[in-house]
């Protein structure tokens, strides 16, 4: 075991004054969470087994899809006891991780990170074209967060925000905010700001959002029964949202990914997890796996896309990849 420790450390490199290790397959860290900018570039934040009390996030990159990890300098995150340690990278650059509680941003690849200063629940995080998105609760009220990607402070913006905890759903262009049976809200953005309208799902909805192209998509989950829940994705082209799908009711949602090529739904239930793939009305399974559920589905181009099966702690922690707009999945080795 310490021989292969050691190997894994043996190679490093001085890059912009900080140490970091680079290895093959084999990096030590228990995969958490997962986000990829392209088919090739890709972040990983998990526990690290090579720290002395195994309770260690370390963030990991990959520029060649995953052959091979740089460790990189990761925030002083605590390990969450009911939440899950969160990635999030819009570009090379520009990224988040949290841990429910702090959430730090860095605008230059993990070099420098610099928490948000803001006290509460850490739900849904996001990027618009200018900067950083994140929903967080106060203890009173939800509300949406922003930043500029190089500079400055997080400040709310105006009107977006309910009553009561939301963790809120963030895709391009879009925000809901919902607690369940009470209300569901959801906000477009335009050049001129954000602005309210008719929320896809109703208030007895869990509310999942992607974009592709030009259309806005919804994909509105409820009616929850033993391991099962009824699903439909919805759609907008810049009117209101109509039905264009119907996912099947094996698992309850877990995740949601839509790009030109197919949408996805990544379900739990009944010790099975799935990924159900649709395009209109037709509708497959190609993934199904006992044992923890599916987190962090997304695509990264039309054809690729990701997702973190369990996590440490549990009987699994695995990032697994489609090539293929979800037809086929491989395990991807950290």
């Amino acid at each position: 075991m310490w021989g292969k420790r050691i190997a894994v450390l043996a190679v490093s490199v001085l890059l912009t004054g900080l140490t970091v290790s680079v290895a093959h397959a084999g990096t030590g860290v228990v995969p958490a969470s997962t986000s990829w900018t392209s088919a090739d570039r890709g972040f990983v934040l998990g526990l690290d087994t090579l720290c002395q009390t195994a309770r260690c996030p370390q963030l990991v990159r990959t520029f060649d899809g995953g052959a091979s990890w740089t460790r990189v300098k990761t925030p002083a995150l605590s390990v969450p006891e009911t939440d899950r340690l969160r990635v999030l990278f819009a570009s090379d650059a520009a990224g988040m991780v949290t841990d429910g509680e702090q959430l730090f941003v860095t605008a230059d690849g993990g070099n420098r990170w610099e928490p948000s200063g803001i006290k509460g629940t850490v739900g849904a995080l996001g990027f618009d074209s200018s900067g950083f998105l994140a929903v967080i609760h106060d203890g009173t009220s939800s509300r949406l967060f922003h930043r500029d990607l190089w500079f400055g402070s997080w400040q709310p913006v105006p009107g977006v925000e309910v009553k009561g905890q939301a963790r809120g759903e963030i895709a391009a262009g879009q925000v809901s905010l919902s607690t369940f049976g009470v209300e569901n809200r959801y906000w477009t953005r335009s050049p001129a700001g954000w602005f309210e309208e008719p929320a896809p799902c109703t208030e007895f909805a869990a509310t999942r959002l992607g974009t592709a192209g030009a259309d806005r998509y919804a994909l509105c989950s409820f009616d929850p029964g033993f391991g099962n829940m009824t699903k439909e994705l919805r759609k907008s082209e810049g009117g209101p949202f109509e039905t264009v799908g119907v996912p099947p009711r094996e698992g309850i949602t877990t995740g949601f990914a839509v790009s030109p090529e197919a949408a996805l739904v990544a379900a739990t239930g009944r010790d099975w997890s799935f990924v159900h793939r649709g395009s209109g009305t037709k509708w497959d399974t190609p993934l199904t796996l006992g044992g923890p559920p599916f987190e962090d589905l997304a695509f990264s181009d039309a054809r690729h896309a990701t997702l973190v099966r369990g996590g440490p702690g549990q009987e699994f922690a695995e990032v697994h990849r489609t090539d293929d707009a979800g037809l086929t999945w491989k395990i991807l080795s950290v």
